[in-house]
């Protein structure tokens, strides 16, 4: 009972400190004077997006026998809508499992086999969703405020087929839906066509019950992007945050295109 009371307190504190930090930048860029306008930028709109990315899993919970890798070439498609005003709405859509089923046909041991026990798993079959409302907006920055919805598949390849066999001693993958609080910020850089593009979501998980050892994670879903025109760098980390149990990172580098 302790050891879950702690989780909870865990949790909440860390999720304090996502809207605290957001709410430290809003501030610091309300002191912003010399940037280019958002308006300006051809980001505003509905956009289609395809991206080639490098990205791993890791399992990082240190108690765990099995702790294998896992890391591909990835390519990823997505649609956003980013438009720039008061009260403005604003939508990320991210599609992960057409990219990471693709990846496992040049990986070992490829799609036809099962992984090796330890593996860890972190991908979404019906996508993650953000929709924000714009509350600060002016010529340089912006912030929204929203929520996130998905779902999550998240957790490692057990020892043996069946989810609960009692050999599946390091844990085993669940299917999760996923809900939370989402924060948008969008900065332009000084001189420049360059906007800075991040979104944060704090994931609250609901689905079938874990067995021991493992836990039902809360999940912070981040991502980062420098945008030019039509082109973007993009950083994706995307990590579970229970405090026993499986505990999975995944995270992405890549560029894409906008359409």
């Amino acid at each position: 009972m302790n050891q879950q009371k702690t989780y909870e307190v865990l949790c909440a504190t860390r999720m304090k400190t996502v809207f605290v930090l957001s709410l430290v930048m809003v501030g610091l860029l309300l002191h912003t004077e010399s940037c280019a306008q958002l308006s300006e930028v051809k980001t505003d709109g509905k956009i289609f997006r395809t991206a080639l990315y490098y990205g791993k899993m890791t399992n990082e919970w240190s108690d765990k026998v099995g702790n294998e890798k896992f890391s591909a070439v990835v390519l990823d498609i997505s649609n956003s809508r980013s438009t720039y005003g008061n009260f403005k709405f604003q939508s990320s859509h991210r599609y992960k499992i057409l990219g990471d089923v693709m990846a496992l046909l040049y990986t070992k041991p490829g799609i036809g086999e099962k992984p090796t026990p330890g593996t860890p798993t972190l991908t979404s079959v019906l996508g993650w969703h953000n929709y924000g409302l714009s509350l600060i907006s002016t010529k340089y920055f912006q912030f929204s405020a929203g929520g996130h919805i998905g779902d999550y598949y998240y957790g490692i390849e057990g020892l043996h087929t069946s989810r609960k066999s009692d050999k599946n001693i390091d844990g085993t993958i669940y299917y999760y839906g996923g809900f939370g609080p989402l924060a948008i910020v969008d900065v332009s850089i000084p001189g420049t066509p360059l906007v800075i593009h991040y979104e944060g979501s704090y994931a609250f998980t609901f689905g079938e019950k874990p067995v021991i050892p493992d836990q039902q994670p809360e999940i912070l879903n981040q991502m980062f992007e420098l945008r030019l025109d039509k082109v973007f760098f993009n950083l994706e980390i995307v990590s579970g945050l229970n405090d026993w149990g499986n505990r999975i990172k995944r995270q992405q580098f890549g560029i894409g295109f906008m359409f």
